[in-house]
């Protein structure tokens, strides 16, 4: 008998992607507005949003790699 609670539901799958996608994005965006608070505060030039954003993508994608080995570890289960 299937377990109620398993991860085979593709409902739950496409929320796992589209929450993903949404904290990629933010990850994105909070990096940017780091970057050019920073690039305020400390009067550094403008290529400090660029590392900003890039940070934020570079962490974004790290938790969701973090997120995808997870889930698979959960769906051997």
């Amino acid at each position: 008998m299937k377990n109620p609670n398993s991860q085979d539901n593709p409902w739950m799958i496409a929320l796992y992607i589209g929450g993903a996608g949404g904290m990629l994005a933010a990850y994105i965006v909070i990096g940017f507005f780091a970057g050019r608070w920073l690039m305020g505060v400390l009067d550094g030039p403008k290529y400090w949003l660029a590392i900003g954003t890039l940070t934020g993508l570079f962490l974004g994608i790290l938790n969701i790699s973090l997120l995808i080995k997870k889930f698979l570890g959960a769906q051997r289960e």
